[in-house]
């Protein structure tokens, strides 16, 4: 087995070479700016700390830029177009006024927006209360309506970033390295995904196994490489999230190999075994085998980023488990959406 090590580690060295990080880091610090609107003690900055898990009297300006609705309105800058407009607006204070200047301003600017009422522990939220406040935006296109108390850091951070990340999917990453309470969502979709794609690219690479004379070693080939690359990528991605420069990608991952060692030399071990099974009766297992790997190595890594320490033999165990079991509902979901056969 250590020579089975040896090997592997080797063979994920010379993947690394031929790796170009820039575009991961290009990425993660993409610029992204979203604008939080709102009549003065709206709670604006209240809400923008709760969302970063910042202190009283920190800045928040390194992920929002803050505009009043209201008499200093015309300094909102409307010939630029943020990546996500939050509106809060005080429940308890009346709204015709502030919903037709906000009204004015978002359909103009035509940005997903989220409505955020605040202020909502200081009076009693009755069905009617939410109805009116429901009417006096009503000519506003919405991604979706909060009422929260905007000093209730879990809260806030349980109901809202989801709400976030769904607006703005796109710039998911720079969005997790900036607010923290984003990176397990994030990180999760991360090594859910890239666990699917080698899933799938197992069963595509099985494939050419059925050539005759070339096909096991292109197959080999093509699964070996793009399945660890693929790897590569997604624990440099994990790592830019948790704020390490990836464009020192030979430092970052030597320090990381002893962390995800255990998932590319399970994968490896177990690849051997079906390897022994014909090619078909070998495909489904090898695509088990690249997602639940996939998922180790992800989980493993995005462990160390958080804890500074390697994850111990249990929780890799307990991550193997889960990820068997997410593969499952993969496969279920694969199932119970193909059409249903024709009599």
């Amino acid at each position: 087995m250590k020579l089975g090590s040896i090997a592997a580690m080797g063979d994920f060295w010379k993947v690394v070479r031929e790796f170009n990080p820039e575009g991961i880091e290009r990425d993660a610090t993409a610029p992204m700016d979203i604008w939080l609107l709102g009549e003065p003690e709206s709670g604006r900055h209240t809400l923008a700390r709760s969302v970063l898990g910042a202190e009283p009297s920190s800045e928040v300006g390194r992920l929002f830029t803050l505009f009043d609705l209201g008499e200093k309105q015309d300094l909102i800058p409307l010939g630029e177009k943020p990546d996500l407009i939050i509106l809060v607006v005080r429940l308890d204070r009346p709204l015709a006024e502030v919903a037709k200047q906000a009204s004015a301003l978002v359909n103009r600017i035509r940005v997903p927006a989220i409505l955020v009422f605040t202020h909502a522990d200081t009076v009693e939220i009755v069905r009617d209360l939410r109805n009116t406040a429901y009417r006096a935006f009503s000519f506003v296109s919405f991604v979706r309506t909060l009422f929260v108390d905007a000093r209730g850091r879990d809260e806030v951070q349980g109901k809202l970033i989801p709400i976030i990340l769904d607006a703005i999917p796109g710039i998911r990453t720079p969005l997790a390295r900036r607010i923290p309470a984003a990176r397990n969502a994030v990180t999760q979709q991360i090594i859910e995904e890239t666990s699917r794609v080698n899933a799938q690219f197992a069963l595509l690479a099985n494939l050419p196994a059925n050539l005759p004379f070339i096909g096991g070693v292109a197959g080999s080939l093509a699964d070996f490489f793009v399945l660890t690359k693929n790897q590569v990528m997604m624990v440099l991605r994990l790592a830019t999230i948790y704020g390490r420069d990836v464009t020192l990608t030979r430092q970052v991952l030597a320090e990381m190999a002893p962390v995800i060692g255990n998932g590319l030399l399970w994968r490896s071990a177990a690849r051997m075994t079906v390897g022994m099974l014909p090619t078909l009766i070998a495909a489904a297992p090898k695509a088990a085998i690249a997602y639940v790997g996939t998922y180790v190595a992800g989980q493993a890594a995005r462990y160390y980023f958080d804890e500074g320490r390697k994850p111990p033999q249990e929780l890799l165990k307990s991550f193997s488990s889960e990820g068997t079991r997410l593969y499952r509902q993969t496969l279920d979901r694969g199932q119970s959406s193909e059409p249903a056969a024709q009599p």
